[in-house]
């Protein structure tokens, strides 16, 4: 056992999935099993899935093998908004490598709650709760005492990337740390692929297809989503036990999230409220243009 050599940390709705996804089917990368095993979150117990490292090895990386594996992964959507991860991470593997996406801010806490509405069939627009219902979702500091969930109703704290950006820098060595802009991975995800591949040392698998991966989804019945979201954690575990029992390593058993899902348009926000929300991040882009010394005004817009 052995603890992962990089890292893919965020940010969420940021193109972190289909990286992950085209990671995992390098046959010289040995990715985790489990789709965000937050182990290094503690300060996320409710989402984080393993009690102890020998679970989490047992449960995403008993498929390692030396002979062929060149470098283990894991990616988590906590790891880049944790207080704490970052830190774990460094001090069981000094030399990890971290991987960071970025996107247009308002894009992606638009594209956020769009999997919010997927995830527990929210009804509310996205300016209906800015505006009204969760006040919440303005808080920027993550406070202790939420509840787990309450977490990912913080959207605007989610979508501080230049802040994360700035934090991660302090701790993280230079060459540890890629910070990937979503513009760039939508435009040329092969060049980028590669970039990553050279990055964390793994060789090219000469991949040419790059799918487009967690596309913008609805639930076809909310009862069927109040079902899935209820779920108790053993239960999750044991079918990651089943998992590594049969030896599967990157099949999702989720039946219920896939039958319960269609693709849809994400609608569009209103110019007005689109306005007030470029406004509320421009501090962000700036950061985030100070920090990987490229133009992104395109994200003022």
């Amino acid at each position: 056992m052995r603890t992962p050599d990089f890292f893919v940390v965020g940010a969420s709705k940021c193109g972190t999935t289909a990286l992950c996804e085209y990671l995992a089917a390098n046959p010289s990368v040995c990715f985790a099993r489990t789709k965000e095993p937050h182990f290094y979150s503690d300060d996320f117990p409710g989402q984080k899935a393993d009690e102890d490292f020998a679970a989490y090895w047992r449960r995403n990386f008993s498929f390692f093998d030396p002979a062929s594996h060149v470098a283990i992964g894991d990616g988590s959507g906590t790891y880049y908004i944790s207080s704490v991860a970052v830190s774990n991470i460094l001090a069981a593997n000094p030399a990890a490598r971290f991987i960071y996406m970025v996107r247009d801010p308002v894009d992606m806490m638009a594209s956020w709650h769009q999997h919010v509405q997927f995830g527990i069939g929210e009804p509310a627009t996205l300016e209906e709760l800015w505006e009204t219902r969760k006040p919440v979702i303005r808080e920027i500091d993550f406070r202790s005492e939420l509840k787990a969930r309450e977490h990912f109703w913080q959207y605007r704290a989610l979508a501080s990337l230049g802040t994360r950006l700035e934090e991660m820098k302090k701790i993280i060595p230079a060459e540890q740390l890629m910070v990937i802009v979503f513009d760039d991975f939508i435009r040329d995800p092969k060049t980028t692929y590669e970039k990553v591949l050279a990055f964390i040392g793994v060789p090219s698998d000469a991949r040419t297809a790059f799918p487009q991966v967690n596309q913008a989804r609805a639930q076809r019945s909310y009862m069927l989503g109040r079902l899935n979201t209820a779920m108790p954690r053993w239960l999750i575990n044991a079918v990651r036990e089943f998992k590594h029992l049969v030896g599967l390593t990157h099949v999702s058993m989720n039946i219920l999230v896939k039958l319960n899902a269609k693709k849809i348009e994400r609608p569009p926000l209103t110019e007005a409220f689109r306005q007030k929300l470029v406004a509320e991040f421009a501090p962000e882009v700036s950061l985030l243009e100070t920090h990987l010394g490229r133009d992104l005004s395109a994200w003022r817009r």
